[in-house]
């Protein structure tokens, strides 16, 4: 009987949890798998998230493999966080079940019809039942429970919730996070397992979309969208209604400072102030991690209405006389516009 030991890396960083995770679909079959969390150290949400669905999904590819784990019982962060357990090792945390606190959120499953069904029983927009959450979310992480902070985290965490609604199909949404106020950062994960980017845009027939790469780099333009596009009708009563500003209005928060990453099925993207980095993986569906530099958080109103403008501006600039105006929910919380 055969085994191949995997040693998890020190540092799971980004970029190491991506190269862990590709050499992982390399691996000849084995009769058993022995994960080894020996060196296992610095772990952050997206990555642990990340690494845990990869490990759940090669674990489902091998049924008829034994897996097995060595040197995790001292890893206390990520076995509270749920990390374990989110892959099938019967150690720590249920995902969700610990109760978080002013600094960090563990890993949590969302049922994306049962948000849908609270929105339906309480004759209410989902996009409404997902603000709620993303608020509380927010307020639990930066320990306020009003201000420029928790506005600009409510709004980024909303817009990413409620893409994965709108778009990837997928029945599940995964996410978690972590505040550090001494190095003022942010950090919210949010995986899906539905059918990426490329998939979600591909009902807009005006968009030749070759690969994930080239569905990646257009849904960060402002104004595009696989529901939105010229033909399509638009619902004056529905500020619901999707434009394609979400992905760009919260990168744009994020590049402040901070950065913006989106992987979607076998390609993803990195972005910062300054640079874009296009960088492979094996993924399935669709992951996101928002870093905001909360130092950079200027006036929410006016950041907003400063990247609306110059999202339109280059919307027209890409689409021409065809652009699509923002939706008013793609630029402002719900609470600002149902004041209107």
């Amino acid at each position: 009987m055969s085994m191949i030991q995997v040693k998890i890396p020190q540092n799971l960083s980004l970029i190491n949890a991506l190269n862990f995770c590709n050499r992982l679909w390399d691996l000849e079959h084995s009769d058993e798998y022995a994960f080894d969390f020996v060196n296992l150290c610095r772990v952050e949400p997206f990555t642990m998230a990340y690494v845990a669905n990869e490990l759940k999904r090669f674990r489902e590819t091998k049924p008829k493999s034994k897996f097995t784990a060595l040197n995790h019982k001292n890893k206390s962060y990520a076995a509270h966080m749920g990390f374990f357990r989110a892959f099938g090792l019967k150690f720590g945390n249920e995902p969700g079940e610990a109760a978080g606190s002013s600094t960090y959120l563990p890993l949590t499953i969302l049922n994306v019809a049962e948000l849908k069904k609270e929105a339906t029983d309480s004759y209410d927009h989902v996009g409404n039942v997902i603000e709620a959450k993303s608020e509380r979310i927010a307020k639990i992480l930066t320990r306020l429970e009003d201000g420029d902070l928790v506005d600009t985290l409510t709004f980024s965490i909303r817009e990413i919730l409620r893409n994965v609604v709108e778009h990837s199909d997928s029945e599940v949404i995964e996410y978690c996070a972590q505040y550090w106020p001494t190095k003022n950062l942010v950090e919210f994960a949010v995986l899906d397992t539905g059918n990426g980017i490329k998939h979600g845009l591909s009902t807009n027939p005006y968009l030749k979309i070759k690969d994930e790469r080239d569905a990646l780099h257009l849904a960060m333009l402002p104004g595009v969208s696989g529901k939105m596009f010229k033909g399509v009708k638009k619902r004056r009563d529905d500020e619901w209604q999707n434009s394609g500003f979400g992905l760009y209005m919260t990168s744009r928060i994020c590049r402040n400072g901070g950065d913006f990453f989106i992987a979607s099925n076998d390609k993803s993207i990195l972005l910062d102030r300054t640079s874009k980095q296009d960088l492979e993986c094996k993924y399935k569906g669709t992951a996101l991690r928002l870093r905001i530099d909360t130092s950079r958080i200027s006036t929410y109103s006016e950041m907003l209405a400063q990247y609306r403008t110059e999202g339109y501006e280059a919307a027209k600039k890409f689409s021409g006389k065809d652009a699509i105006e923002p939706s008013i929910a793609s630029t402002m919380l719900a609470r600002d516009f149902q004041e209107t």
